[in-house]
């Protein structure tokens, strides 16, 4: 089988399971290339044994770009899009042979239709027409949406008039690391920088801790557009110089550094640090929301609502002071991901829906 996967971000959840589902059809047999937004991507990918190319879409109207992607898809059986750009060009464009198959992944709703307080209380007009018009439409001409969960699907369906019939959840995969319970001494977070990651509740539940607990040091992993930002909330809560900002961290070497994984999020589809930190031995305490629960509950992590800073600081608290209930849920969530949210598993259902398809 050959299979062309397209990407056009340069970073992100999206771009780990494409790497992790690339390697995993490559490994059983496929003949597998990617289509990248940089170098740097591809070299990535190719360390992983699997073909890329750079083939970047610069924008939703880059016709160069996806012109680029198609010549390389022809002759595949199956072209799948990894992000809501690819995506766009996926659809609109030819199939990769005659019997080939298009496939879309929506990693996550748009950010019109994000919830309050990062998104507005009903999507504009121009958002309506763009994502539950023309979006939408767009799907007659893919044969199957994949998400990883079954949240967002049923968000896709019910605001996006996404066709039911075409969507199928696949939840994500991650690669088990040796386990070994976490030995790290920091509280942080590790996602982009983003609005929707609630990277800001996080800011405001350490200037709750941080007097009560002088010894305590916190951190956010990662980079992003709310950065600067970020730094001036710091500042003025006053914790600025309690807080570590190292920018992007390889994903192993950020969990080593954790005492306590901290998923602050206003929405999320199947995050991948959640997965890789409940497989690496790292304690949790995560936002309640979207598709969240489908992955960890109060078995496996400490929940919390989103948006709440108060209670999100109470649930560290807890996490650190209870050390027999910190152990059994690091061992529940190991064995959680082991059983259902292995990289091998997440491969082998995505190759099963291309074979039935073609």
């Amino acid at each position: 089988m050959r299979v062309v996967l397209v990407t056009s971000l340069e970073r992100g959840g999206p771009i780990e399971q494409s790497l992790l589902l690339a390697r995993s059809l490559a490994r059983s047999g496929s003949s597998v290339l990617v289509t990248c937004a940089n170098r740097q991507l591809a070299e990535r990918f190719e360390g992983e044994g699997v073909r890329a190319e750079v083939a970047p879409l610069r924008h939703q109207g880059d016709l160069l770009g996806a012109a680029h992607v198609w010549r390389l898809a022809r002759g595949a059986d199956v072209i799948h899009a990894h992000d809501r750009r690819a995506g766009l060009w996926v659809r609109i464009g030819p199939r990769p042979r005659r019997g080939g198959i298009r496939i879309l992944t929506v990693h996550g709703t748009p950010e019109p239709y994000h919830p309050p307080p990062i998104g507005p209380e009903r999507p504009g007009l121009r958002a309506r027409l763009l994502y539950r018009g023309l979006d939408a439409k767009l799907c007659a001409r893919v044969d199957i949406v994949i998400v990883p969960s079954r949240f967002v699907a049923d968000d896709l369906v019910r605001r996006l008039g996404y066709p039911a019939d075409k969507l199928v959840v696949v939840p994500n995969g991650i690669e088990l690391p040796p386990f070994a319970p976490s030995t790290g001494n920091l509280i942080g977070t590790l996602s982009l920088l983003e609005p929707i990651k609630g990277i800001d509740v996080f800011l405001r539940a350490v200037a709750r801790l941080a007097p009560r607990h002088p010894d305590w040091r916190f951190v956010t992993f990662g980079s992003g557009s709310q950065a600067e930002r970020l730094l001036a909330l710091a500042r003025e809560l006053g914790i600025e110089d309690r807080v570590l900002r190292p920018g992007f961290v390889p994903t192993s070497q950020a969990l080593a550094s954790l005492r306590v994984f901290v998923l602050p999020s206003y929405r999320e589809n199947a995050p991948m640090a959640l997965l890789e930190a409940m497989a690496a031995g790292v304690p949790v305490v995560a936002s309640s929301v979207a598709g969240v629960p489908e992955i960890a509950d109060q078995e496996v992590a400490q929940m919390v609502p989103p948006g709440d800073p108060e209670a999100l600081a109470s649930a560290i608290e807890h996490v650190c002071a209870d050390d027999a209930l910190r152990d059994a849920r690091v061992q529940a969530a190991r064995r959680r991901v082991r059983e259902s949210f292995t990289a091998e598993r997440n491969a082998a259902t995505v190759r099963s829906v291309y074979e039935r398809l073609l």
